[in-house]
């Protein structure tokens, strides 16, 4: 009879819910879990996935967007600076021919789509790694990885051009080094515009597809500027192809091959 009550005062029945006292259950019964359907009750354990909200990417977001609408404002209004660049023509200089009363400078524009290449190119090089080196860099905070990349980047752009200005000055090859010159920036310009976003659909889109599309464009993109190298070397007679594929070697390669060893060795981050 005590036992009787005891499990009535416990055990509250509402319709088809079940609420239990555990606090005065028995030690030793085991409770075993029954398989229940939606409608139905039981031991239904609940483990909720908390996502952590970064902040950064916020700020990331504003950085990209204000970036896309100065690119928009110049589309609409100065249509023919974002024309020299997806032509990809190296003689384009971003300035306008003949027109004096320009309300823009060229250098202005040039110097915006340099920024806008230095923040996106870091941006997207941030998220691969933490995509692909995701356990190499759980240590590191975001700003510590945007300063080695940058760092990074300054290193190769100094060294690149010591390179071509040091061939320049060697072979007296001072038009064909400010072709190349101009051809390399272009590049780097359209790269910039097309990673602001792409940059936005990796943040808010789940999937790889994005990534890896935007890697092969930009292969593609780096593809196209070599092969404007070997154009440009091959249109002078002092050149022989020995001398194009040691200047490529020398320009392109060695300075990737470097980097991916220090990555290896853990010696960058």
């Amino acid at each position: 009879m005590y036992d009787s009550l005891l499990y009535h005062f416990n055990v509250l029945r509402v319709g088809d819910t079940t609420i239990v006292n555990r606090a005065v259950i028995d030690s030793n019964t085991i409770i075993q879990p029954s398989p229940v359907n939606f409608l139905q009750s039981g031991d239904v354990q609940i483990s909720p996935i908390i996502q952590q909200d970064n902040s950064n990417i916020f700020v990331i977001t504003c950085a990209l967007l204000i970036l896309l609408g100065i690119i928009s404002v110049i589309r609409y209004f100065l249509p023919d600076r974002l024309s020299m660049i997806f032509s990809l023509k190296s003689e384009s200089q971003l300035q306008r021919a003949g027109d004096s009363n320009a309300k823009v400078p060229g250098t202005l524009i040039t110097g915006f789509f340099w920024l806008n290449f230095i923040v996106s190119t870091g941006i997207f090089i941030l998220l691969l790694l933490k995509i692909f080196f995701e356990k190499e860099i759980v240590d590191l905070s975001d700003y510590s990885l945007l300063s080695y990349i940058y760092i990074t980047l300054l290193v190769l752009f100094l060294y690149r051009i010591l390179i071509i200005w040091g061939a320049a000055f060697v072979f007296q090859t001072q038009k064909l080094m400010k072709v190349q010159v101009a051809t390399n920036r272009n590049i780097q310009f359209l790269t910039g515009v097309l990673l602001v976003p792409v940059i936005l659909l990796m943040l808010y889109i789940d999937g790889n597809f994005i990534t890896y599309t935007a890697i092969a464009a930009i292969v593609l993109l780096q593809l196209f500027r070599l092969i404007k190298i070997v154009i440009i070397g091959k249109s002078s007679t002092i050149f022989s192809a020995l001398h194009i594929i040691l200047y490529l070697c020398t320009l392109e390669i060695v300075p990737v091959l470097v980097l991916m060893r220090l990555i290896g060795n853990g010696s960058v981050i």
